[in-house]
């Protein structure tokens, strides 16, 4: 399967993007013109192309609003794997859309503080655990 050969049909409801063990990437289309993009399992620097891809196929779609990342099942990152969660705000950034994170596992909240990364994905972060409500700016990560 390659980015070329998807589209919005082919992702309703949901399809799995290709990814090396330990991480599972499901992608799938809300009814909002939006996606959500659930990764489950480890983060690192063997898993994060695959990341990087599934978030910029989606933040490339022609009718994509944004993207809500649903990391609540990620039990491992590390700094290379909060490289595409970060270029992905960037992109969305620039093409006017967004990205939350909602909700957000506690390694990924722990891996963000120790790399200084907090004040880049602050704005990601939904109101609160399972929310897909907005990102409310100024509010704060957990101190570790």
């Amino acid at each position: 399967m390659t980015t070329t050969t998807l589209d919005l049909p082919a992702l309703c409801p949901s399809v799995l993007w290709p990814c090396p063990p330990p991480l599972r990437i499901t992608l799938v289309t809300e009814p909002d013109c939006s996606m959500l993009v659930s990764l489950s399992g480890e983060l690192d620097i063997a898993t994060a192309p695959a990341a990087k891809s599934a978030l910029d196929f989606c933040l490339n779609l022609g009718h994509s609003r944004g993207v809500t990342l649903d990391a609540a099942d990620l039990t491992f990152i590390d700094s290379a794997g909060l490289r595409p969660l970060v270029e992905a705000q960037a992109l969305a950034q620039r093409r006017g859309q967004w990205l939350r994170i909602a909700p957000m596992s506690a390694a990924l909240h722990q891996v963000m503080f120790l790399t200084r990364h907090t004040h880049r994905l602050l704005d990601c972060t939904a109101a609160g655990p399972g929310s897909t409500d907005p990102a409310v700016p100024g509010s704060s990560l957990p101190k570790w």
